[in-house]
């Protein structure tokens, strides 16, 4: 690495995290106005506002992200060229691709970055964050607490109805199941008091099952206890209390695969899953934005003019980005360019402007 490239990332760095701070501050703020008369209204104590606002922190920073890469990328360049950096460069013999070469490699490091971030930090806090609001505002039960919602799980030649489930206990109550054969004809009604999830199976209490025989009549029969082998596990009941942006990429690749082999369609949460991946990369295309902007003159704009382009860039990339995800959950668009849409209409933008600065 030459020095120019040390400098070139190194001041594209510190713009990216003063950018950063000062945009995720002004999010908390936004937040916190937003929020406060709820949380006063409810008496929340202050130690769980503090934690519900420290688990809104990474969503934050990570939407922020793509508006701090494209301000830096202005500042950083728009700055040297004030200073007549740009022009001595050239002089050197180095091109403006060259140029910008250490800026896009640190873009490239934030962009898998922001692909950790967002697998590994986003969905669980943002799943902590509702449970707070929940709570405190809304009064519901915690998650390890019995839910009065229903559950409906469509298994393989199966439909079954849960009236209540603890996940702390892996325990259900209230579990009616009907069985069908491969023409969908009702064979087999199990209706369940409770059942328990014991060494790697499901064991049932007070089971009444119904068996439906070819000429029509149902024959029933009791059991105190009884054995099902079900194809869910705990853990499938937990990821249906998940919302789409409280799940990971391959937890969502899996929810998919999970409710498309059932039967069912999956174009809100494939949208979502292949949006875990273009979103971040979204900052590389600010990048691709910024640089031409902040070249397009000799002399560089000012700090204020380059905050401004920034906000409306970035507000324009999201309405876009937006109106393709909600085109592709409602099946109109293929899930996977609804999820690419904005970037790609903003990386041809971005060539051409690219394109047509002076080299």
């Amino acid at each position: 690495m030459t020095i120019l490239d040390r400098y070139l990332s190194r001041e594209f760095a510190k713009n990216f995290f003063l950018g950063l701070g000062a945009f995720s501050v002004i999010y908390l703020i936004v937040e916190f106005f937003e929020r406060i008369n709820a949380f006063m209204y409810n008496k929340a104590p202050l130690p769980l506002m503090l934690e519900y606002f420290l688990n809104r922190t990474p969503t934050i920073i990570f939407q922020v992200a793509p508006a701090s890469i494209l301000l830096a990328s202005i500042v950083t360049l728009g700055l040297m060229a004030k200073h007549n950096e740009i022009v001595a460069i050239k002089s050197g013999g180095l091109s403006l691709w060259r140029i910008t070469l250490p800026i896009l490699g640190v873009v490239v490091i934030l962009y898998f970055g922001l692909l950790g971030l967002n697998e590994y930090v986003v969905p669980p806090a943002n799943q902590k964050a509702r449970m707070i609001t929940d709570w405190v505002v809304q009064k519901k039960r915690p998650v390890a607490t019995f839910k009065q919602s229903q559950l409906w799980i469509h298994s393989h030649q199966a439909i079954y109805n849960i009236q209540q489930y603890d996940p702390e206990q892996a325990l259900m109550e209230g579990v009616t199941l009907y069985r069908f054969d491969p023409n969908f004809q009702l064979i087999q009604r199990v209706d369940a008091r409770s059942g328990r999830w014991t060494k790697d199976r499901w064991v049932f209490m007070n089971v009444s099952v119904t068996r439906f025989g070819p000429e029509g009549f149902p024959i029933s029969k009791k059991y105190p206890e009884l054995v099902l082998f079900l194809p869910e596990t705990p853990g499938d009941f937990l990821i249906e209390d998940k919302k789409p942006d409280e799940m990971n990429y391959l937890e969502l690749r899996d929810y998919v695969h999970k409710i498309e082999t059932n039967g069912y369609k999956a174009h809100k949460y494939r949208s979502t899953m292949h949006a875990c991946i273009s979103f971040p990369f979204v900052g590389v295309i600010m990048a691709f934005l910024g640089i031409p902007l902040a070249l397009r003159k000799e002399r560089g704009s000012g700090i204020g003019l380059a905050v401004g382009v920034s906000i409306l860039i970035s507000a324009a990339y999201l309405a876009f980005f937006q109106l393709g995800l909600e085109l592709g959950k409602g099946g109109i668009l293929p899930p996977l360019l609804s999820a690419w849409l904005g970037n790609i209409i903003f990386a041809l933008v971005g060539f051409y402007l690219f394109l047509s600065i002076r080299q």
